[in-house]
């Protein structure tokens, strides 16, 4: 929706956003427990510095315990905006609190930092290497882009403005200038406003910088800081075009997976992490300062649903699919803090701040180890943890840690609705489990086990998942404590339903093409094209279109070789290095595989036309690929890439009517990285199957190969349910669903759930875990004077209580 524009905003409410910028309560009153806030830690981790003759300001990353002295980042450098940026609010808000000169001084010399690292085209560096300002112009979480680190530039500045207008009116102006040209490049990110790409089934907004609902948020937080002090249609319609993006990309409900969550990332549809999701802050936020209800609407529907497992049940770092409760950070903690107290400015429910305050009780013990995180008397926040134990703590206390922990104290320490809650500890609950399907024992068959990390869109729990075929039978037993009705959640891979007709294919030859780098002889061999957004595994912000940055394979074999034609389209090819440095510039990247059931990556390796001529590196092997033959083609608009590679080299035996496993992707600039299907090519089951197919046989699949491919799950002796997995319209994927739609009833004591193959034909039916959640979340906490605090949340209905006695 387009915005609504508002010429003149009515002095109440400008106010009002002012407090919630400042992180002042509207019932603002004096309160002990502002003295929490200590910035003496993230003062020491300040350092101030003269950078060609201009007096700024550094922030150490790292400092360690029992000293805590400074320790820097090896390789990437003495400082970030990443957190300078973010240390810089904090200062800010101290000077709206306090009106302390020193908070003043340090934001300054903060932002000048952030103002040094710009670029003039609005974009930024990351990192800098020593107190000279030497920036590092190459890493992979420094090169110029319009990235994290530029939206957090981008709300620093945005809050520099907006305090310094009445601190100092000629700095607030040369801030604003500096503010305007990111603003600028950020608007031009967003030509298609409006549209809508699809994965998966799911519509997803087209128009979000960096294709990030997370990244996209933070610029949000500026741009409405900014607005609230110098309201304007320009910055009115980024925030609305950022906001709607944020607002309209939130999936699923109570009980259905995502549960109700604004997804992080296009790319991913079901993964949230806890740094940097100011999806529901900054859409509370930007809907106060434009008056749009819809966008605090679905901020407060991610936050009763999706954000209120975190308090109701238990903290998790991420979920994906299903929740992570280890790594837990104070970064994740802000975010839930920070959502709930903007929510309840912006609604006037008392049951945000209430949130916001029990959220905040991580920092004070209430967390898995029983830890206090937040040392008040020397302002440290550790910076993790592990495990449910003391000794799982990560006692260090750097800069992100630190700051967000800070961050999370000052939205709370004035607002009593809040911060009565930071003492509280949990004494009841009723826990979920998580139960590995690989760890199940073998009743029949002969199921495979792989191993996983990332994907590309979502985590393998533990680092396993195992595979089931048609005979193939597990089960395990667990252990259930607290008899109820429960919610049975399988992580399974949703399988393409796609037909063989549509299946990628490699074309087998009686007649090899001539490596010359000429595509004649390739006319009628049908391409595997990455030319969308969807395809991008990471940086799709700088892509200008399939025009300028695409490529297409096409495949031939025979019994000797496989043979590649590669057509890349690239406004400029660089390639200044040879043998393993080629990764620098301008290459082709290859992974493959013996197959989808394939345990390994069986090939890695990359053209690059270099200047030694054309070289076909392997990754695998560390050398040249043996016996393999390449030509490279420049052409209008890019370059060809043309071999002949023996099927030896690769590891892979060729049979026709059987599928192999392929990824081909190349980088577009900075830290990208686009490919045949979006995710991660180092995992080998996220290899695209290509079939090596043979015209003069049967070209089809194995019989049966198209029957849909079904799960069959039983507890105990009770009905069991069968679960169709052949559901995605475009490719594998995994995801989290329901085994059966109502709650099952579980008694106290032990229960076996049994999983097997049930389709009629080929296949293999893919588990990751199965996750076992009671229906109803009731979980109680004490506080110092011996209150008892109960939070219900029925998952089914979606109705939250509150009780105190």
């Amino acid at each position: 929706m387009f915005p609504r524009r508002i010429p003149i905003i009515a002095a109440l409410s400008l106010l009002i956003v002012s407090m919630v910028m400042m992180n002042v309560p509207i019932n603002a009153q004096s309160d002990p427990l502002a003295s929490l806030v200590n910035l003496d830690h993230l003062k020491f981790l300040t350092e101030p510095v003269t950078i060609d003759g201009r007096e700024m300001a550094i922030v150490h990353i790292y400092s360690e315990a029992p000293d805590y002295k400074w320790v820097d980042a090896a390789g990437e450098g003495i400082s970030a905006i990443d957190d300078v940026a973010r240390a810089a609010i904090v200062f800010l808000h101290d000077y709206e609190r306090t009106k302390s000169a020193e908070s003043l001084d340090l934001a300054r010399r903060c932002l000048e930092f952030v103002r040094y690292m710009q670029t003039p085209d609005g974009e930024f560096y990351n990192f800098v290497f020593n107190r000279d300002g030497k920036i590092n112009e190459t890493g992979g979480t420094s090169y110029k882009s319009l990235t994290w680190w530029a939206m957090r530039g981008l709300w620093a500045l945005g809050e520099g403005v907006r305090v310094f207008d009445s601190a100092d009116k000629a700095y607030a102006d040369e801030l604003a200038k500096s503010f305007q040209l990111t603003e600028a490049a950020l608007a031009k990110t967003m030509t298609r406003y409006g549209e809508f790409t699809e994965k998966h089934g799911y519509k997803i907004p087209a128009w979000l910088p960096n294709d990030a609902s997370d990244q996209s948020s933070i610029a949000l937080l500026g741009l409405a800081a900014y607005y609230q002090t110098r309201p304007n249609e320009t910055t009115a319609d980024v925030m609305t075009k950022i906001a709607d993006g944020v607002a309209a990309y939130r999936l699923g409900n109570h009980y259905a997976y995502p549960f109700g969550m604004h997804p992080e990332a296009a790319s991913a549809p079901g993964y949230w992490h806890d740094w940097g999701a100011h999806m529901v802050h900054a859409l509370a936020v930007a809907g106060m300062a434009l008056k749009n209800q819809d966008w605090i609407a679905s901020a407060a529907k991610d936050a009763d649903s999706f954000m209120l497992r975190q308090l109701a049940f238990e903290r998790f770092r991420d979920m994906s699919v299903v929740p992570d409760r280890l790594g837990q950070i104070a970064y994740g903690t802000n975010m839930l803090v920070e959502g709930y107290m903007a929510l309840y400015r912006a609604t006037g429910d008392e049951k945000y701040a209430k949130y916001a305050g029990l959220a905040a009780s991580w920092l004070f013990g209430n967390n898995m180890a029983g830890v206090q995180m937040y040392d008040p008397a020397t302002g440290r926040v550790f910076d993790g943890i592990n495990g449910p134990v003391s000794w799982r703590v990560n006692r260090n206390a750097g800069a992100e840690s630190t700051i967000e922990g800070l961050m999370s104290i000052q939205a709370i320490a004035d607002e009593p609705l809040a911060n009565q809650y930071l003492k509280a500890q949990a004494v009841r609950s009723t826990p979920w489990q998580l139960l590995e399907a690989e760890r199940g024992d073998r009743i029949a068959g002969d199921p495979l086990y792989y191993t996983g990390t990332w994907t590309g869109e979502s985590n393998i729990s533990d680092g396993r998942y195992v595979g089931l075929a048609k005979g193939d039978v597990m089960a395990l037993t667990t252990e259930i404590t607290q008899p109820g009705d429960y919610l049975v959640y399988v992580a399974h891979m949703r399988l393409s339903s796609k037909q063989a007709a549509d299946v990628a294919r490699a074309i087998r030859t009686s007649a090899p093409p001539t490596i010359d780098g000429k595509l004649d002889e390739w006319a009628s061999i049908p391409a595997l094209k990455s030319n969308t957004r969807a395809q991008f595994l990471r940086g799709v912000g700088a892509w200008q279109g399939p025009e300028t940055d695409s490529h297409a394979i096409q495949l031939q074999w025979d019994a000797d070789n496989l043979y590649i034609a590669a057509s890349v389209r690239d406004p400029e090819h660089v390639q200044g290095y040879t043998l393993s440095n080629v990764w620098h510039d301008d290459a082709l990247w290859f992974y493959m595989s013996t197959g989808p059931d394939a345990q390994r990556i069986s090939s890695k390796f990359t053209f690059a036309q270099t200047t030694d001529g054309p070289q076909i590196w392997n990754w695998t092997g560390s050398g040249f690929v043996k016996g393999a033959t390449m030509m490279w083609q420049a052409q209008e608009g890019g370059y060809v890439y043309e071999a002949a590679i023996p099927w030896k080299s690769l590891g892979i035996e060729p049979v026709a009517g059987k599928p192999i496993g392929l990824e081909v992707g190349r980088g577009i600039g900075g830290n990208s990285f686009m490919d045949l299907t979006g995710r991660d090519p180092d995992v080998v089951s996220n290899l695209l199957p290509v079939l090596l197919s043979d015209p003069s046989a049967a070209d089809q699949m194995a019989s049966g190969d198209d029957e849909p491919v079904l799960l069959r799950v039983q507890i105990d002796q009770d009905a069991p349910t069968v679960i169709e997995q052949s559901v995605s319209p475009d490719d594998d994927y995994w995801w989290l669903d329901l085994a059966w739609k109502s709650p099952v009833f579980l008694s106290k004591g032990t229960h076996t759930i049994t999983y097997a193959f049930a389709g009629a034909g080929g296949g293999r039916s893919k588990l990751d875990a199965f996750y076992l959640q009671p229906a109803v979340a009731k979980r109680t906490f004490k506080l110092p004077d011996n209150r008892l605090i109960t939070l219900t949340y029925n998952t089914l209905s979606g109705e939250s209580s509150w009780t105190e006695e």
